[in-house]
């Protein structure tokens, strides 16, 4: 008898306008395939034989085994292993998603920091939501098959029901991370922070030494316990002639992942963005510590820093599922009043407020977005005719401060001047 394999119970699939997406909660993957691939992944959710050599989808077999989207079923084992994919009116269209793949969820604008460089809004008169509204919300997202939440703030240890709306999350299918400046961290934050099923903690680097001492504390909790930890570096260009001495502290650590950050422009920090950008020479720098440290570290890039990629083919950053900005097509920012946006740094552009209209729909419509979601306006000189451009994006929040226009290009961006 032919062994039988099944879809992996951990894994959610969505259909889109190109075929579908597939992602494996447990090992925080995002899948896309076209459709006919798509339509093998839905029929898994029956044990079966793997298909023969002359099916469409059978080239993607071994790469599913590997990643652990399909695995052998037992003999015993009868009838379909994970819920049929939720049907849904929008499909996208092939570049707007018909769902989110992560939401940056702001749960509060409260912190005990008032750091320079923030990028929240001031609360505005609105009260934020209360835990029973984001749990209600989260219903509405695990319909739509959002994959993951983002949850910061503010400071989210400072949201009274927070770990309730954690575990409601996890509980409807979408996987939460969550990121802190970890003052609020205790060894029983932590074990609750676990308990209601965050998968990672993202802990926020700070340049001011006598924080860096607290922040070093935390991560020994951190990394003690069963939660994925990672560090996020927001590179000056202060902090970035320190970042290799950074980078080797957290590595003696025990620290595998950190996430490089560049600065941004939003609505609460234009003076601090002033004198804290990345220039042209800073981007060449980061560049040259991050070729040196890849592999040393788990490194990872926000989507400003897509552009240091252009040595690789797009082919290759396709399949790795790497994009660029990605505001209001894959993502967007839910604040703590309600307001949706396109990402956290472009947070004028509210497509509306989930306490007055369903969130399907505010995605669905995304007014305001619109030159955020037209597959044909591709960021303009410099940019124009780069390799990578429709991977890329270009660095929108930063382009629109610099010209006044989504659509200009990165004028830092060393790619252009090699």
């Amino acid at each position: 008898m032919a062994e039988r394999w099944r879809l992996a119970k951990a894994v959610t699939l969505r259909p889109e306008a190109f075929g579908g997406m597939a992602f494996h909660r447990a090992r925080g993957i995002t899948l896309e395939v076209d459709a006919e691939a798509y339509e093998f992944l839905c029929a898994c959710r029956s044990p079966g034989p793997l298909p023969p050599a002359n099916h469409p989808a059978a080239h993607l077999v071994p790469q599913l085994i590997h990643l652990g989207f399909l695995v052998p079923a037992p003999s015993e084992t009868t009838g379909a292993l994970t819920p049929p994919p939720q049907a849904t009116s929008w499909l996208g269209d092939g570049y707007t998603l018909s769902a989110p793949e992560t939401i940056h969820l702001a749960i509060t604008a409260r912190c005990n920091y008032a750091c320079p460089g923030c990028y929240v809004p001031h609360p505005g008169a609105e009260p934020e939501l209360s835990p029973a509204e984001w749990c209600r919300l989260i219903d509405q997202w695990a319909q739509m098959r959002v994959f993951q939440l983002a949850v910061g703030g503010g400071e989210p240890l400072l949201y009274p029901g927070l770990f309730e709306v954690l575990a409601h999350a996890r509980a409807r299918g979408i996987v939460p991370s969550l990121t802190t400046n970890g003052t609020r961290l205790t060894a029983e934050t932590v074990r609750r922070l676990a308990a209601a099923g965050v998968a990672r903690v993202n802990l926020s680097w700070d340049a001011d030494e006598q924080r860096q001492s607290t922040i070093v504390a935390v991560l020994q909790l951190l990394l003690d316990s069963t939660l994925q930890t990672g560090v996020n570096l927001l590179v000056t260009p202060t902090l970035l002639s320190d970042l290799p001495r950074i980078l080797a502290q957290l590595r003696t650590l025990g620290v595998q992942r950190a996430t490089i950050l560049r600065p941004k422009p939003g609505a609460a920090n234009a003076a601090w963005y002033e004198t804290s950008r990345l220039h042209r020479a800073d981007l060449l720098r980061l560049r040259a510590v991050l070729r040196e440290w890849q592999g040393v570290l788990d490194l990872e890039v926000d989507s400003a820093l897509v552009s240091l990629m252009r040595d690789q083919q797009p082919a290759f950053l396709r399949r790795r599922a790497v994009y660029g900005c990605a505001a209001a097509r894959r993502i967007c920012t839910v604040w703590p009043d309600g307001l949706v946006t396109p990402c956290s740094f472009l947070a004028d552009l509210g497509a509306g407020n989930v306490r007055q209209v369903p969130f399907t729909e505010l995605w669905r419509r995304g007014e305001n977005w619109e030159p955020l979601r037209d597959a044909n306006a591709q960021p303009q000189d410099p940019c124009a005719g780069c390799d990578i451009i429709r991977l890329c994006g270009g660095a929108r929040c930063i382009a629109r401060y610099e010209k006044g226009d989504l659509l200009a290009g990165d004028a830092a961006c060393p790619q252009h001047h090699e």
